[in-house]
């Protein structure tokens, strides 16, 4: 009797314990552990779109591979089009692309849990036509600091599913460009919040510019701006616009007597100017007198040299001042005229003739 009740006691633990290993083993039962909720599409265009999910697990270490399917009809699986990522439990987001447009689609996320796939709920969303302005995962930052040849500006970027993309700033003349059009752009430098900040120089004074962000991506590849934008697809941000100051003028001028004849009586001046912006010089010469100590273009006598055509920052010129009396203290000084009725001066030079 004592044996048959042993057996009886053993037969019966085996059962309990059997029993209770059935929902571990069982993969079905397993994936009730698991919840995938499926994010809204966002950044929809005529050919991609933005959808992910958040996964929560009870063992986080059994999820193997994480991502989206998508199809055209209601609830697609891992044998429709499908996107992975092994980001854990976090959410995540990934990018849709080959899209057709004007077409419904169905997407959800996934998860691989063990041996078993696990569903979110199935989304829908519709692409929009080829030619639609489409939602953009970048924002523009507004132009600082604008000066004559520079400005600085930024691009804000929302996760959209590519981690292997490239933001920043062009620029143009024109309202309407892409950056395959675009007078230049510069790439910024992620500061850990999605943030670009870039500085873009190479402007010319007293211009209108229109600047807006981009993002830019290769699908499978690293960026390899050598030869941007071949090869890439874009987001671009708002279009603002601003217009450059002039460039402040800087115009200087120098003066110095080099020969005097008494015998012909004239005086040999000689003049210097360094200016940065020479294109808006239209005369240089000599103004003196024997009374004014500083003789001025409109009221004293002048003696035109020349208008400096070369482009260069530096200009040197020579002047003869006729008629000159013996004995008689002149005072001789450069000038500019610039934008037609401006005048700048340079030194006086005091010089008394024998």
């Amino acid at each position: 009797m004592k044996k048959i009740h042993f057996l009886t006691m053993v037969t019966a633990a085996m059962f309990l314990a059997l029993a209770s290993c059935k929902p571990i083993d069982d993969p079905k039962e397993l994936t009730k552990n698991v919840k995938v909720t499926t994010a809204d599409p966002t950044f929809i265009t005529g050919h991609t779109a933005s959808c992910g999910a958040e996964v929560t697990a009870e063992d986080a270490g059994l999820l193997i591979e994480l991502g989206v399917c998508w199809s055209l009809s209601e609830n697609p699986t891992v044998d429709d089009h499908t996107l992975s990522t092994y980001k854990c439990s976090k959410p995540y987001t990934c990018l849709l692309t080959n899209l057709e447009p004007n077409t419904v689609y169905h997407v959800r996320g996934y998860a691989k849990y063990g041996t078993e796939y696990c569903y979110g709920e199935d989304k829908t969303f519709t692409t929009l036509g080829a030619d639609a302005p489409s939602a953009s995962p970048v924002t523009t930052i507004e132009a600082t600091e604008i000066t004559a040849q520079s400005f600085q500006a930024g691009a804000k970027v929302e996760p959209f599913g590519v981690s292997n993309y490239m933001a920043g700033i062009c620029f143009s003349i024109q309202p309407d460009f892409t950056i395959e059009d675009c007078v230049g752009y510069e790439i910024g430098y992620d500061d850990e919040n999605g943030v670009y900040q870039v500085y873009c120089q190479g402007l010319s004074p007293n211009t209108t510019y229109y600047y807006r962000a981009f993002v830019a991506w290769d699908e499978g590849s690293n960026p390899n701006f050598n030869y941007f934008p071949n090869g890439y697809s874009f987001f671009y941000g708002e279009t603002f616009s601003f217009s450059t100051p002039e460039t402040p003028l800087m115009l200087e001028l120098s003066t110095y007597v080099n020969y005097y004849s008494w015998y012909d009586h004239y005086i040999e001046a000689y003049g210097s100017m360094h200016c940065n912006r020479p294109e808006v010089v239209d005369q240089v010469g000599f103004c003196y007198s024997t009374t004014n100590e500083y003789p001025q273009f409109e009221s004293d006598f002048c003696v035109t040299v020349a208008t400096p055509t070369t482009g260069s920052e530096w200009y040197d010129f020579y002047g003869n001042i006729y008629n000159v009396s013996a004995n008689t203290k002149y005072y001789i000084r450069t000038y500019a005229r610039y934008k037609t009725d401006s005048i700048r001066y340079g030194n006086v030079v005091e010089y008394e003739t024998y």
